[in-house]
């Protein structure tokens, strides 16, 4: 691929991302998702574990907070994307125009994933100044690496779900019924040592988990854990856009086959 198509591509993802955040930042359910919903997570995780005597971290609680509330934006996000060009008639004629259906979708997933940054920093500084928790991070430009590798995480999760979307319309349903199991699996909810050992097993296959790991370590102090971490997200990330590629493919013939694509 020549460098000037390169810039093309870079040039197009850039300006789709940046449509899809200002086409967010103006649904109400999408700001409370990413600016509020954290702050209330943070709220009642500092008020549990207050009254449970466990030792945990508080900068802890507040990421996985931030990172809860982040999922959750994802998650919507990728599916209502889609659903939106189905309703306005858009979805057709994307599919059907040269461009991958992959660097159509990409840019959904990343910018609800990426608006998530704010509530994530929102939740620590809320969390500092309401519960005086001490806003020390070890490794700070370790931290910046692992909020991107997290981000990337969970927008490709999002969108390897969010790929079902393109041939069933109400799929959106069945997609909020992985919310709560994320945030269990990948520790965001309970740590994941306390999970059956199956069940761990599972956990490691989710990038997310990696990045929780990642942020975790990169605050807390363990620079070596969270170095490998970043890099096991990375790499799953890698293996779900792998796994997408083919499955959009897939999706997209079985859609035109149907005549699904429109909205029935």
């Amino acid at each position: 691929m020549t460098p000037a198509r390169l810039r093309a591509g870079a040039g197009y993802l850039f300006r789709a991302w940046r449509l899809e955040l200002r086409q967010l930042l103006r649904s109400r359910l999408y700001i409370f998702l990413s600016v509020f919903l954290p702050l209330i997570f943070a709220s009642l995780a500092f008020y549990m574990f207050r009254g449970s005597g466990r030792d945990v971290a508080p900068i802890e609680v507040a990421l996985s907070a931030g990172l809860m509330g982040m999922w959750s934006s994802t998650l919507l996000g990728s599916g209502n994307a889609i659903n939106r060009l189905r309703l306005t008639q858009v979805l057709e004629p994307l599919v059907a125009s040269p461009r991958s259906t992959f660097l159509i979708t990409l840019p959904f997933a990343i910018a609800t994933s990426s608006l998530g940054v704010y509530g994530l920093g929102a939740t620590l500084l809320w969390s500092a100044l309401l519960f005086d928790m001490p806003l020390d991070v070890q490794h700070p430009l370790l931290f910046v690496v692992a909020v991107l590798a997290t981000v990337f995480a969970l927008g490709m999760l999002g969108l390897l779900m969010a790929s079902a979307f393109i041939l069933y319309p109400t799929a959106q349903s069945l997609a909020n019924f992985f919310e709560y199991p994320v945030w269990m699996l990948s520790g965001m909810l309970v740590p994941v040592s306390t999970l059956p050992d199956p069940v761990q097993a599972v956990s490691r296959a989710l990038a997310p988990t990696w990045g929780v790991y990642a942020l975790e370590g990169a605050a807390t102090g363990t620079a070596g854990a969270a170095a490998r971490a970043v890099g096991m997200c990375v790499a799953l990330s890698v293996v779900y856009v792998v796994i997408t590629l083919p499955l959009q493919r897939r999706f997209e013939w079985l859609a035109r086959s149907s005549g699904s694509l429109s909205l029935q």
